[in-house]
Protein backbone atom coordinates (compact mmCIF):
# COMPACT_ATOMS: atom_id res chain seq x y z
CA UNK A 1 0.00 0.00 0.00
CA UNK A 2 1.19 3.49 -0.89
CA UNK A 3 -0.01 6.85 0.39
CA UNK A 4 0.05 10.39 -0.90
CA UNK A 5 -1.07 13.46 1.03
CA UNK A 6 -2.60 15.46 -1.78
CA UNK A 7 -3.21 18.43 0.53
CA UNK A 8 -2.63 18.90 4.24
CA UNK A 9 1.04 18.09 4.80
CA UNK A 10 1.79 21.77 5.50
CA UNK A 11 -1.58 23.33 6.27
CA UNK A 12 -4.67 23.03 8.42
CA UNK A 13 -7.82 22.31 6.43
CA UNK A 14 -8.36 21.15 2.89
CA UNK A 15 -7.25 17.65 3.83
CA UNK A 16 -7.09 14.96 1.14
CA UNK A 17 -5.14 11.68 1.19
CA UNK A 18 -4.90 9.09 -1.58
CA UNK A 19 -4.15 5.44 -0.79
CA UNK A 20 -3.17 2.98 -3.52
CA UNK A 21 -3.13 -0.80 -3.10
CA UNK A 22 -0.76 -3.10 -4.99
CA UNK A 23 -3.66 -3.85 -7.36
CA UNK A 24 -3.66 -0.19 -8.41
CA UNK A 25 -7.05 0.42 -6.83
CA UNK A 26 -7.36 3.66 -4.89
CA UNK A 27 -9.20 5.04 -1.86
CA UNK A 28 -9.45 8.71 -0.83
CA UNK A 29 -9.63 9.94 2.77
CA UNK A 30 -11.37 13.32 3.06
CA UNK A 31 -11.72 15.92 0.34
CA UNK A 32 -11.70 19.22 2.17
CA UNK A 33 -12.14 22.83 1.16
CA UNK A 34 -9.04 24.83 2.21
CA UNK A 35 -9.77 27.26 5.02
CA UNK A 36 -8.24 30.15 3.08
CA UNK A 37 -10.31 29.53 -0.05
CA UNK A 38 -12.29 32.62 -1.07
CA UNK A 39 -14.91 30.44 -2.76
CA UNK A 40 -15.61 26.76 -3.33
CA UNK A 41 -14.20 26.38 -6.82
CA UNK A 42 -13.66 23.16 -8.79
CA UNK A 43 -10.16 24.40 -9.62
CA UNK A 44 -9.24 23.67 -6.00
CA UNK A 45 -9.74 19.94 -6.45
CA UNK A 46 -6.48 18.09 -5.79
CA UNK A 47 -4.86 16.25 -8.66
CA UNK A 48 -6.59 12.90 -8.18
CA UNK A 49 -7.58 10.85 -11.20
CA UNK A 50 -11.28 10.03 -11.44
CA UNK A 51 -12.77 12.75 -9.24
CA UNK A 52 -14.62 14.56 -12.04
CA UNK A 53 -15.21 11.48 -14.16
CA UNK A 54 -15.05 8.28 -12.14
CA UNK A 55 -12.53 5.65 -13.18
CA UNK A 56 -12.77 1.98 -12.25
CA UNK A 57 -9.71 2.12 -10.01
CA UNK A 58 -11.18 4.88 -7.79
CA UNK A 59 -13.16 2.83 -5.30
CA UNK A 60 -14.49 5.53 -3.02
CA UNK A 61 -14.00 8.37 -0.56
CA UNK A 62 -14.01 8.20 3.24
CA UNK A 63 -15.29 11.33 5.00
CA UNK A 64 -14.06 11.62 8.58
CA UNK A 65 -16.50 14.28 9.83
CA UNK A 66 -18.90 17.05 8.76
CA UNK A 67 -16.55 20.04 8.62
CA UNK A 68 -16.15 21.61 5.19
CA UNK A 69 -12.36 21.55 5.44
CA UNK A 70 -12.73 17.75 5.26
CA UNK A 71 -15.56 17.29 2.75
CA UNK A 72 -16.28 20.61 1.01
CA UNK A 73 -14.67 19.94 -2.39
CA UNK A 74 -16.97 16.95 -2.80
CA UNK A 75 -19.33 19.51 -4.32
CA UNK A 76 -17.47 19.08 -7.62
CA UNK A 77 -17.01 15.31 -7.94
CA UNK A 78 -18.73 12.70 -10.07
CA UNK A 79 -21.90 11.78 -8.15
CA UNK A 80 -21.44 8.09 -8.90
CA UNK A 81 -18.33 7.85 -6.69
CA UNK A 82 -19.17 5.90 -3.51
CA UNK A 83 -18.76 8.09 -0.42
CA UNK A 84 -18.56 6.56 3.07
CA UNK A 85 -19.53 8.54 6.16
CA UNK A 86 -21.27 8.39 9.53
CA UNK A 87 -25.04 8.78 9.73
CA UNK A 88 -24.52 12.00 11.70
CA UNK A 89 -22.37 13.46 8.91
CA UNK A 90 -25.01 12.61 6.32
CA UNK A 91 -27.79 14.08 8.46
CA UNK A 92 -25.93 17.33 9.20
CA UNK A 93 -25.06 17.80 5.52
CA UNK A 94 -28.72 17.25 4.64
CA UNK A 95 -29.86 19.92 7.11
CA UNK A 96 -27.36 22.37 5.60
CA UNK A 97 -28.90 21.76 2.17
CA UNK A 98 -32.44 22.25 3.48
CA UNK A 99 -31.46 25.57 5.07
CA UNK A 100 -29.63 26.76 1.93
CA UNK A 101 -26.30 27.30 3.66
CA UNK A 102 -23.40 28.48 1.45
CA UNK A 103 -21.72 25.60 -0.42
CA UNK A 104 -24.17 23.08 1.04
CA UNK A 105 -24.65 19.89 -0.96
CA UNK A 106 -25.31 16.18 -0.59
CA UNK A 107 -23.17 13.41 -2.06
CA UNK A 108 -24.90 11.28 -4.66
CA UNK A 109 -23.80 7.78 -3.61
CA UNK A 110 -23.66 7.58 0.19
CA UNK A 111 -22.75 4.55 2.28
CA UNK A 112 -23.06 4.67 6.08
CA UNK A 113 -20.52 3.09 8.43
CA UNK A 114 -20.73 2.36 12.17
CA UNK A 115 -18.28 2.66 15.04
CA UNK A 116 -15.72 -0.19 15.15
CA UNK A 117 -17.61 -2.15 12.51
CA UNK A 118 -15.09 -3.15 9.84
CA UNK A 119 -16.03 -3.14 6.17
CA UNK A 120 -14.23 -3.74 2.91
CA UNK A 121 -13.83 -1.62 -0.20
CA UNK A 122 -11.97 -3.74 -2.76
CA UNK A 123 -8.59 -4.64 -1.24
CA UNK A 124 -9.01 -2.16 1.63
CA UNK A 125 -10.44 -3.06 5.04
CA UNK A 126 -11.60 -0.07 7.05
CA UNK A 127 -12.44 0.10 10.75
CA UNK A 128 -13.94 3.44 11.89
CA UNK A 129 -13.26 4.74 15.41
CA UNK A 130 -15.61 7.35 16.88
CA UNK A 131 -13.55 10.20 18.40
CA UNK A 132 -14.02 13.27 20.56
CA UNK A 133 -14.07 16.36 18.34
CA UNK A 134 -16.03 19.60 17.98
CA UNK A 135 -17.86 17.97 15.06
CA UNK A 136 -20.54 15.46 15.99
CA UNK A 137 -20.02 11.99 14.54
CA UNK A 138 -16.28 12.43 13.85
CA UNK A 139 -14.16 9.36 13.09
CA UNK A 140 -10.60 8.12 12.79
CA UNK A 141 -9.85 5.18 10.49
CA UNK A 142 -7.77 2.02 10.61
CA UNK A 143 -7.09 1.08 6.99
CA UNK A 144 -5.52 -2.25 6.04
CA UNK A 145 -4.31 -3.44 2.64
CA UNK A 146 -1.44 -5.57 1.31
CA UNK A 147 -0.55 -6.67 4.84
CA UNK A 148 0.02 -3.06 5.98
CA UNK A 149 -1.88 -1.00 8.56
CA UNK A 150 -2.38 2.77 8.41
CA UNK A 151 -4.17 4.69 11.16
CA UNK A 152 -5.62 8.06 10.12
CA UNK A 153 -6.43 10.14 13.20
CA UNK A 154 -8.74 12.66 11.55
CA UNK A 155 -9.46 15.59 13.86
CA UNK A 156 -9.70 14.63 17.53
CA UNK A 157 -9.21 15.79 21.11
CA UNK A 158 -9.68 14.55 24.69
CA UNK A 159 -11.09 17.62 26.45
CA UNK A 160 -14.60 17.64 24.98
CA UNK A 161 -17.89 16.18 26.15
CA UNK A 162 -16.89 12.82 24.68
CA UNK A 163 -13.50 12.60 26.36
CA UNK A 164 -14.30 9.07 27.53
CA UNK A 165 -13.91 7.96 23.92
CA UNK A 166 -10.27 8.99 24.07
CA UNK A 167 -9.75 7.27 27.42
CA UNK A 168 -11.27 4.07 26.06
CA UNK A 169 -9.18 4.26 22.91
CA UNK A 170 -5.81 4.53 24.63
CA UNK A 171 -6.71 1.61 26.89
CA UNK A 172 -7.43 -0.59 23.87
CA UNK A 173 -5.74 0.89 20.77
CA UNK A 174 -5.26 -0.89 17.45
CA UNK A 175 -2.00 -2.86 17.34
CA UNK A 176 0.86 -3.25 14.87
CA UNK A 177 0.36 0.08 13.11
CA UNK A 178 2.89 0.75 10.35
CA UNK A 179 2.01 4.44 9.88
CA UNK A 180 0.07 6.79 12.12
CA UNK A 181 -1.06 9.77 10.03
CA UNK A 182 -1.85 12.21 12.84
CA UNK A 183 -3.24 15.72 12.95
CA UNK A 184 -1.14 18.44 14.57
CA UNK A 185 -3.35 21.52 14.53
CA UNK A 186 -2.01 22.69 17.88
CA UNK A 187 1.66 22.78 16.83
CA UNK A 188 2.95 26.35 16.69
CA UNK A 189 0.01 27.75 18.65
CA UNK A 190 0.07 29.45 22.04
CA UNK A 191 -1.20 27.38 24.98
CA UNK A 192 -0.86 24.22 22.90
CA UNK A 193 0.25 22.29 25.98
CA UNK A 194 -3.14 22.46 27.68
CA UNK A 195 -6.57 23.33 26.31
CA UNK A 196 -9.49 24.07 28.66
CA UNK A 197 -12.23 21.46 28.83
CA UNK A 198 -15.87 21.93 27.88
CA UNK A 199 -16.66 21.45 31.59
CA UNK A 200 -14.46 24.42 32.49
CA UNK A 201 -16.17 26.51 29.79
CA UNK A 202 -19.50 25.60 31.35
CA UNK A 203 -18.38 27.17 34.63
CA UNK A 204 -17.22 30.34 32.83
CA UNK A 205 -20.51 30.66 30.95
CA UNK A 206 -22.44 30.21 34.18
CA UNK A 207 -20.50 33.05 35.85
CA UNK A 208 -21.25 35.41 32.95
CA UNK A 209 -24.93 34.44 32.82
CA UNK A 210 -25.39 34.96 36.55
CA UNK A 211 -23.83 38.44 36.59
CA UNK A 212 -25.62 39.60 33.42
CA UNK A 213 -28.61 41.77 34.29
CA UNK A 214 -30.39 41.34 30.96
CA UNK A 215 -30.20 38.92 28.03
CA UNK A 216 -26.99 36.97 27.36
CA UNK A 217 -26.03 36.64 23.69
CA UNK A 218 -23.68 33.96 22.36
CA UNK A 219 -22.01 33.54 18.98
CA UNK A 220 -21.27 29.84 18.50
CA UNK A 221 -21.55 27.20 15.80
CA UNK A 222 -24.83 25.35 15.39
CA UNK A 223 -22.81 22.28 14.44
CA UNK A 224 -20.65 22.30 17.58
CA UNK A 225 -22.96 20.05 19.55
CA UNK A 226 -20.59 19.81 22.51
CA UNK A 227 -20.70 23.59 22.84
CA UNK A 228 -24.49 23.67 22.65
CA UNK A 229 -24.60 21.16 25.51
CA UNK A 230 -22.16 23.33 27.45
CA UNK A 231 -24.23 26.47 26.85
CA UNK A 232 -27.46 24.70 27.74
CA UNK A 233 -26.09 23.30 31.00
CA UNK A 234 -24.75 26.71 32.04
CA UNK A 235 -28.05 28.38 31.14
CA UNK A 236 -30.00 25.83 33.17
CA UNK A 237 -27.72 26.31 36.20
CA UNK A 238 -28.28 30.06 35.87
CA UNK A 239 -32.05 29.70 35.75
CA UNK A 240 -32.21 30.81 32.12
CA UNK A 241 -33.93 29.45 29.03
CA UNK A 242 -31.83 28.80 25.93
CA UNK A 243 -33.12 30.36 22.70
CA UNK A 244 -31.85 28.83 19.44
CA UNK A 245 -32.46 29.21 15.72
CA UNK A 246 -34.58 26.88 13.61
CA UNK A 247 -31.40 25.66 11.92
CA UNK A 248 -29.83 24.73 15.25
CA UNK A 249 -33.03 23.05 16.36
CA UNK A 250 -33.20 21.09 13.10
CA UNK A 251 -29.67 19.74 13.56
CA UNK A 252 -30.43 18.64 17.12
CA UNK A 253 -33.62 16.97 15.91
CA UNK A 254 -32.06 14.90 13.12
CA UNK A 255 -29.26 13.64 15.36
CA UNK A 256 -32.03 11.90 17.30
CA UNK A 257 -30.08 11.59 20.55
CA UNK A 258 -32.29 11.73 23.63
CA UNK A 259 -29.35 13.01 25.68
CA UNK A 260 -28.89 16.14 23.55
CA UNK A 261 -30.80 19.39 24.10
CA UNK A 262 -34.02 19.46 22.12
CA UNK A 263 -36.92 21.76 21.36
CA UNK A 264 -39.03 19.15 23.14
CA UNK A 265 -37.37 20.28 26.39
CA UNK A 266 -39.28 23.02 28.28
CA UNK A 267 -36.22 25.25 28.85
CA UNK A 268 -35.25 25.46 25.16
CA UNK A 269 -37.10 27.73 22.73
CA UNK A 270 -36.86 28.48 19.02
CA UNK A 271 -36.70 32.14 18.03
CA UNK A 272 -39.60 32.95 15.70
CA UNK A 273 -41.73 35.81 14.46
CA UNK A 274 -44.88 34.17 15.83
CA UNK A 275 -45.80 32.10 18.87
CA UNK A 276 -48.01 29.54 17.16
CA UNK A 277 -45.84 26.56 18.13
CA UNK A 278 -45.40 25.85 21.85
CA UNK A 279 -41.59 25.95 21.54
CA UNK A 280 -41.56 29.27 19.67
CA UNK A 281 -40.54 32.53 21.32
CA UNK A 282 -40.71 36.01 19.82
CA UNK A 283 -38.72 39.18 20.34
CA UNK A 284 -41.68 40.67 22.21
CA UNK A 285 -41.85 37.70 24.58
CA UNK A 286 -38.13 37.98 25.34
CA UNK A 287 -38.44 41.72 25.96
CA UNK A 288 -40.93 41.04 28.78
CA UNK A 289 -38.23 39.37 30.90
CA UNK A 290 -34.82 39.53 29.14
CA UNK A 291 -32.82 38.34 32.15
CA UNK A 292 -34.45 34.93 31.73
CA UNK A 293 -32.79 34.12 28.39
CA UNK A 294 -29.57 33.06 26.71
CA UNK A 295 -29.77 33.61 22.95
CA UNK A 296 -27.55 31.82 20.45
CA UNK A 297 -27.25 34.10 17.46
CA UNK A 298 -28.33 32.91 14.05
CA UNK A 299 -28.64 35.12 10.99
CA UNK A 300 -32.38 35.74 11.37
CA UNK A 301 -32.12 36.24 15.13
CA UNK A 302 -29.39 38.86 14.77
CA UNK A 303 -31.15 40.71 11.96
CA UNK A 304 -34.32 41.03 14.04
CA UNK A 305 -32.66 41.84 17.37
CA UNK A 306 -29.86 44.15 16.22
CA UNK A 307 -32.10 47.23 16.33
CA UNK A 308 -34.00 46.15 19.44
CA UNK A 309 -33.71 47.58 22.93
CA UNK A 310 -32.28 44.25 24.10
CA UNK A 311 -28.81 45.17 22.86
CA UNK A 312 -27.58 47.42 25.67
CA UNK A 313 -25.01 47.71 28.45
CA UNK A 314 -27.04 45.40 30.72
CA UNK A 315 -26.74 42.51 28.26
CA UNK A 316 -23.63 40.42 27.62
CA UNK A 317 -22.06 38.90 24.53
CA UNK A 318 -19.88 35.77 24.43
CA UNK A 319 -17.87 34.90 21.35
CA UNK A 320 -17.37 31.12 21.46
CA UNK A 321 -15.69 30.17 18.20
CA UNK A 322 -12.26 30.07 16.59
CA UNK A 323 -10.76 33.56 16.31
CA UNK A 324 -10.24 33.02 12.58
CA UNK A 325 -13.99 33.30 12.01
CA UNK A 326 -14.36 36.71 13.69
CA UNK A 327 -14.24 38.58 10.40
CA UNK A 328 -17.40 36.71 9.37
CA UNK A 329 -19.23 38.17 12.35
CA UNK A 330 -17.68 41.63 12.37
CA UNK A 331 -21.06 43.39 12.18
CA UNK A 332 -22.15 41.63 15.37
CA UNK A 333 -18.92 42.41 17.17
CA UNK A 334 -19.05 46.04 16.08
CA UNK A 335 -22.66 46.41 17.24
CA UNK A 336 -21.87 45.01 20.69
CA UNK A 337 -18.97 47.41 21.05
CA UNK A 338 -21.07 50.37 19.85
CA UNK A 339 -23.83 49.55 22.34
CA UNK A 340 -21.37 49.05 25.23
CA UNK A 341 -22.36 45.43 25.69
CA UNK A 342 -19.79 43.61 27.89
CA UNK A 343 -17.95 41.13 25.63
CA UNK A 344 -16.18 37.88 26.46
CA UNK A 345 -14.13 35.35 24.52
CA UNK A 346 -14.82 31.89 25.93
CA UNK A 347 -13.75 29.03 23.70
CA UNK A 348 -11.64 25.90 23.50
CA UNK A 349 -10.13 24.07 20.57
CA UNK A 350 -11.73 21.19 18.72
CA UNK A 351 -8.26 19.67 18.37
CA UNK A 352 -5.84 17.75 20.54
CA UNK A 353 -3.25 19.59 22.61
CA UNK A 354 0.35 18.33 22.75
CA UNK A 355 -0.07 16.05 25.82
CA UNK A 356 -3.07 14.41 24.12
CA UNK A 357 -1.12 13.86 20.91
CA UNK A 358 1.65 12.28 22.95
CA UNK A 359 -0.73 9.93 24.80
CA UNK A 360 -2.39 9.00 21.51
CA UNK A 361 0.87 8.19 19.74
CA UNK A 362 2.28 6.33 22.75
CA UNK A 363 -0.81 4.14 22.96
CA UNK A 364 -0.74 3.26 19.25
CA UNK A 365 3.06 2.88 19.19
CA UNK A 366 3.35 3.08 15.40
CA UNK A 367 6.49 2.35 13.44
CA UNK A 368 6.26 5.82 11.88
CA UNK A 369 4.30 9.03 12.47
CA UNK A 370 3.42 11.15 9.44
CA UNK A 371 2.14 14.68 10.24
CA UNK A 372 -0.98 16.05 8.57
CA UNK A 373 -3.40 18.93 9.20
CA UNK A 374 -0.66 21.19 10.58
CA UNK A 375 1.22 24.34 9.62
CA UNK A 376 4.30 23.14 11.50
CA UNK A 377 5.09 19.52 10.55
CA UNK A 378 8.79 19.93 11.45
CA UNK A 379 7.81 20.60 15.06
CA UNK A 380 6.59 17.00 15.28
CA UNK A 381 10.24 16.01 15.54
CA UNK A 382 10.52 18.06 18.72
CA UNK A 383 7.71 16.03 20.30
CA UNK A 384 8.06 12.53 18.82
CA UNK A 385 11.00 10.30 17.91
CA UNK A 386 9.71 8.34 14.93
CA UNK A 387 8.51 11.13 12.63
CA UNK A 388 8.63 10.86 8.85
CA UNK A 389 7.88 14.07 6.93
CA UNK A 390 6.24 14.03 3.53
CA UNK A 391 5.27 16.97 1.38
CA UNK A 392 2.01 17.33 -0.50
CA UNK A 393 1.88 15.12 -3.62
CA UNK A 394 4.78 12.97 -2.44
CA UNK A 395 4.08 9.22 -2.74
CA UNK A 396 5.45 6.98 0.02
CA UNK A 397 5.13 3.36 1.07
CA UNK A 398 3.20 2.35 4.16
Amino acid sequence: MKACIKRGANQIGGSAVELTASSGERLIIDLGLPLDAEENNANLLPDIKGLKNKTDDLLGILISHPHQDHYGLGLHIDNSIPVYMSQATADIMDVCVKHNLPNAFAFGNIHIFDDKTSFSIGPFTITPYLVDHSAYGAYAFLIEADGKRLFYSGDFRAHGRKGKLFDGFIKNPPKDIDVLMMEGSCLGREQSTKYPSEASLEAEFEKVFKKTKSVAFIQSSSQNIDRIVTIYRAAKKSGRTLVISGYTGHILMVLNNEHLPSLKWPDIKKFATDSTAPHNITKEMIEQNPSKYVIMFGGLIFNILKSSSLVNENASFIYSMWDGYKELYQERLDLMKEKNVPMYDIHTSGHADIPTLQKFALAINPKRIVPIHTFFPKQFKEVFDNVELHDDKEVFKI
